[in-house]
């Protein structure tokens, strides 16, 4: 199943949001937890609304929706958790370059002494690098598992940086109080729209209780 899934587009975007949301899994895989998940939610549905069609295909229709759903949270809350950790990151980085490590011993100090899952992610990092892939071509690919946009400003800074030179402990110092207040800014928003955006997600969901509890 999974030999005839890669060979469509569709399985390329899924590898991505899996590797985004860190599940080792393969497309094939996905689409019997789809399918697994289709079949009990339909089967809760149909004998929790007394053997009802209607409620079967509805149950059928979200439970294929329900790992999609889960994966995408997944997704968003590993994200954040990796911009949280960024400004820590690149302090820690910036220590390691001024005391003579290089770009790729700084990312091995990351490895061994930061939490997950930026730890998780550099330990990638090394790992294809000492394999033989090269330092950029490793840093695209964890833009492609961490598809962060202060990334993306630490990622070119260490190409413009290999290329042309310059020094980098100096750049990613000015980059970390720039993320720190971008991190500080996003979570003092996130704490004025928790309480609508609640409110949304129960509004939305009405609809749906009232259908069943009558």
């Amino acid at each position: 199943l999974t030999r005839r899934v890669e060979k469509s587009s569709w399985s390329e975007k899924v590898s991505k949001e899996l590797a985004q949301a860190d599940m080792k899994m393969k497309p094939g895989e996905y689409i019997l937890v789809m399918i697994a998940s289709c079949i009990v939610v339909a089967a809760f549905a149909w004998f929790l609304g007394s053997r009802s069609i209607l409620l079967a295909v509805i149950g059928a229709v979200i439970g294929l929706y329900l790992p999609r759903i889960f994966i995408r949270s997944q997704r968003n809350r590993r994200l954040i958790k990796f911009n949280n950790q960024l400004g820590d990151m690149l302090s820690l980085m910036v220590n390691g370059l001024r005391a003579g490590y290089s770009t790729m011993q700084a990312m091995e100090a990351i490895a061994k002494e930061m939490p997950q899952p930026i730890s998780e992610e550099f330990r990638r990092v090394v790992q294809e690098a000492s394999l033989g892939v090269t330092t950029e071509k490793a840093l695209d690919n964890l833009l492609r598992r961490i598809p962060s946009e202060d990334l993306d400003l630490v990622i070119t800074a260490i190409k413009v940086q290999r290329e042309v030179g310059g020094n980098l402990a100096e750049i990613l110092d000015t980059i970390s109080h720039t993320i720190r207040e971008r991190v500080r800014v996003k979570g003092e928003i996130r704490v004025l729209t928790a309480q609508m955006k609640i409110s949304a997600q129960i509004l939305a969901l009405l609809p749906v209780f009232l259908f069943f509890a009558i």
